[in-house]
């Protein structure tokens, strides 16, 4: 991979997690609007209202003033557990966040959870066998297949019923990813 695709790569992860943490101090703020308001024997049954809308506002103009269309594109969640290439007896399990960018080509952040302390493990790039074999083999080097994984269940939709998810499961064992840890 080229210098700029490295940097790429890694300005995609601090994007990924810049927006994590703002929508996480955003959620902090209004709760703690709301414990404060509670504290101060203002959210009495009459008063929630206007002050409930006042926090949410507060917290709506906070959120206009970040973009979050690159985040909000991701719109595919696989789960599967990852194997230390050093290390054969370790195992991580891995959350990928998707985006599809054309028919034969995604982009994931990955993170070890898929909860709001989840962390952000680095950035997969996935290709479909179109792809993977016109690259040059050395190229080649850096890629691994999906298909044991997706063979083995290893590789999950969360919460999507199997009939749903099969079919794209099915198509990502024709597809390489390759990964950058963050």
């Amino acid at each position: 991979m080229t210098e700029q695709q490295r940097s790429n790569i890694s300005n995609l992860g601090k994007s990924c997690q810049q927006a994590e943490d703002t929508l996480s101090q955003g959620m902090d703020k209004l709760q703690q609007m709301v414990l404060e308001s509670v504290v101060a024997g203002q959210l009495k049954e009459q008063t929630n209202t206007p002050n409930m809308s006042t926090a949410m506002e507060r917290l709506a103009g906070a959120m206009m003033l970040h973009s979050l269309k690159p985040v909000k594109q991701f719109s595919y969640h696989v789960c599967s557990f990852a194997i230390y290439s050093h290390d054969m007896s370790r195992q991580i399990e891995t959350h990928h966040y998707c985006s599809r960018l054309n028919q034969d080509f995604l982009q994931c952040a990955v993170y070890d959870f898929d909860d709001a302390n989840a962390h952000l493990l680095g950035v997969e790039y996935i290709i479909f066998d179109r792809i993977f074999e016109d690259l040059p083999d050395e190229e080649k080097k850096l890629w691994h297949s999906h298909a044991y994984e997706v063979k083995l269940g290893l590789l999950i939709s969360p919460r999507v019923p199997e009939m749903i998810a099969m079919p794209e499961l099915e198509n990502l064992a024709k597809s390489y990813g390759t990964f950058w840890c963050t």
